[in-house]
């Protein structure tokens, strides 16, 4: 007889694949992820770095359920009129944290699987203003984000500075949007095709100014739209169970969090968050940030 440990493992992973197939069968789906790698929770309090075994379940797991994997242009260029066809999958990464390469490039590989990483470009060869110092903090190289679209990833923009979009004007936004772009263009040699807005904030000339841009689609995080410039998307933290990544994947999460008791929950959380990561950090020379999502 199986141990009882490995049975009951093999039970929930049979339960969250037939769950995850009946998803399939309805819609597409696209994940969002920061950083795949661990670190102490004092030096991660956004909980941005998803540990590689937690990665690997759900690229498995969807995968199990029939899920198709392609990168955000690709399914961008599915959209009908409505939605994209059910059963795809893609795979993203927001900042452009180097794990993206040292890490989560060799789980995909394994796996035949390409995923987009959306570059903020003026933190290129630095460090995420949201993980404390250390290797865990540092993001893509040059080279590196060559190696990644030599892979076939999708090089995706995300501003140069990262700002939050939706307290700049139109002027700002296609300021940032463009020398982005120009910036990754340059390292690539290879058109940038879709966009994600920073924390997953804009407004009306954020939208404008993605539209002028002439890209492809645009990302944001968890609004249940198939819209082309404001895609749905589930982002995923270490904090995560599966059972809440299926409610994520599935656009019950948001409705959810916005109840009135759970909003105030997660403001509280939000500040906390907020001042335990600007506490000063010894001669780090980065800037604290707000809460990246």
């Amino acid at each position: 007889m199986a141990p009882r440990e490995a049975t009951d493992d093999g039970l929930a992973a049979r339960f969250w694949v037939g769950s995850l197939r009946r998803i399939a069968q309805r819609r597409s789906v696209i994940l969002g992820y920061h950083g795949i790698g661990t670190a102490q929770r004092r030096d991660d309090v956004f909980r941005l770095l998803v540990s590689p075994a937690q990665f690997t379940l759900h690229l498995r797991l969807l995968s199990a359920a029939g899920f198709r994997f392609v990168t955000v242009a690709e399914l961008a260029d599915q959209l009908g009129a409505d939605a994209p066809p059910p059963g795809l999958a893609a795979i993203s990464f927001d900042d452009g944290m180097r794990d993206n390469f040292t890490t989560a490039l060799p789980i995909l590989r394994r796996l035949g699987i390409r995923a987009t990483v959306y570059v903020a470009a003026g933190l290129i060869g630095g460090y995420s203003p949201w993980i404390a110092t250390g290797p865990a903090a540092e993001i893509l190289r040059e080279d590196e984000i060559r190696g990644l679209a030599d892979e076939g990833w999708e090089i995706g923009a995300h501003t140069m500075t990262h700002p939050d979009m939706s307290v700049l004007d139109y002027e700002q936004c296609t300021a940032e949007i463009e020398r982005g772009r120009e910036t990754l263009e340059e390292i690539t040699g290879q058109q940038t095709l879709t966009f994600a807005y920073p924390f997953g904030r804009y407004g009306p000339e954020a939208i404008a100014a993605v539209r002028t841009a002439g890209f492809r689609a645009a990302v944001t995080i968890g609004s249940g739209s198939w819209s082309r410039l404001e895609l749905t998307r589930a982002m995923i933290s270490a904090g995560d169970p599966i059972g809440l990544v299926m409610l994520k994947l599935t656009d019950r999460y948001e409705p959810l969090v916005s109840s009135p008791p759970l909003r105030f929950v997660r403001r509280a959380s939000k500040h906390l968050r907020s001042a335990i990561a600007n506490r000063p950090h010894g001669d780090d020379p980065r800037p604290p940030g707000p809460p990246a999502y």
